[in-house]
């Protein structure tokens, strides 16, 4: 099953882990998009770990990536340009 979405971060927009019980397989990406929020959990198979971390290290690697090139960009001003 395919599932594509798109949002656009309100301005109360916030990421981080959030540990979700005491059990470390109870923590997960939580991201607040303000109003809506994704929160992406670990498999419940430890031995799926290996894999789910390597996703979470892509994630990472690819958000840093657009953060640089935004930053190169540069925000446009109040004309757009």
């Amino acid at each position: 099953m395919a599932f594509n979405v798109t949002w656009h971060p309100g301005p109360k927009a916030v990421a981080g882990m959030h540990q979700l019980g005491s059990a470390r397989e109870l923590a997960a990406l939580v991201i607040y998009l303000d109003p809506d929020s994704l929160v992406i959990m670990p498999p419940a198979d430890p031995a799926e770990w290996p894999r789910f971390i390597s996703l979470l290290h892509q994630i990472r690697d690819g958000v840093a990536e657009l953060a640089d090139h935004l930053d190169r960009t540069g925000a446009p001003g109040p004309d757009g340009e």
